[in-house]
């Protein structure tokens, strides 16, 4: 039960109130305090009608906060959580990042494929572990899964990043029934992968099976969601990989495949 307070991302979404149900069934297996963030461009909003005033959206944005708000404190009730909701208006990476300073994961959606509404927005998932100091926990869009960590299955490159995954992990990791460790390794390594890892966890009394796949195929992505899926994993491990453009961030090719595809909710750091 090492996680004590979680952050969950609240928006007009439509996969606001999923998130916020898998976030608050999480939330009570950890035995942790659930914050819900809701933040909104109110002049994004769906539904607004052309040329509305700043005030008017503002006004429907503390609106439909209120419906979330509502529906968050049923949830919380429902799961007996010690819980908090918050509002702000503008960006939201920005905004998660700063609450999540505060919390011991960040709980958002895979962003939801581009339209007119969503496509300001449509970085959060590769921007937002760059920007934040907390864990972030992704969910497949539109999936009614759980984080289950009673299964999880670490992507590993001996790397900062991965090394980074997996510390803020341990706390589930310890609580967890099986752990399996994929290990990428350039053809001709003649160093055995994810040696110095279980080394590391088995310090910590987490005991894993290793997997090795090749570093240089142009499937990884494809096999560690493969071997996600044959390991029953409820939870992948990974850390992401990137670089800036100006202002934004740009993942890496195995990092942004396992974001967009998978169907397993994973935890990612930079």
């Amino acid at each position: 039960m090492g996680f004590k307070t979680v952050l969950v991302h609240i928006g007009p979404d439509p996969d606001s109130r999923r998130r916020v149900e898998i976030a608050a069934e999480f939330a009570a297996r950890q035995q942790a305090r659930l914050r819900g963030l809701f933040i909104c461009l109110p002049m994004q909003l769906p539904g607004l009608p052309y040329g509305v005033s700043m005030r008017d959206a503002v006004l429907r944005a503390e609106e439909v906060s209120a419906e979330a708000r509502e529906h968050f404190e049923a949830v919380c009730g429902r799961n007996g959580l010690r819980h908090e909701f918050l509002m702000e208006l503008g960006d939201a990476a920005e905004h998660l990042a700063l609450h999540g300073r505060y919390a011991d994961a960040i709980i958002i959606s895979q962003d939801a494929p581009r339209s007119a509404f969503n496509d300001f927005h449509a970085d959060l998932t590769e921007f937002l572990p760059f920007a934040a100091s907390a864990p972030v926990i992704v969910l497949p869009q539109g999936r009614d899964s759980v984080i289950d960590p009673t299964r999880i299955l670490i992507a590993w490159k001996s790397s900062r990043e991965a090394a980074s995954a997996v510390r803020d992990a341990l706390p589930l990791l310890k609580e967890a029934e099986g752990v399996t460790v994929v290990c990428a390794q350039p053809h001709g390594a003649k160093d055995l992968p994810g040696a110095g890892l279980s080394q590391f966890l088995a310090e910590h009394g987490v005991q894993v099976e290793l997997r090795t796949i090749g570093a240089d195929d142009h499937d990884v992505g494809d096999t560690i969601l493969e071997e996600a899926r044959i390991a029953g994993a409820g939870l992948i491990v990974m850390g992401v990989y990137g670089h800036s453009r100006l202002r934004t961030r740009i993942l890496g090719g195995v990092s942004k495949y396992v974001l967009q595809h998978t169907k397993v909710p994973l935890l990612v750091t930079h």
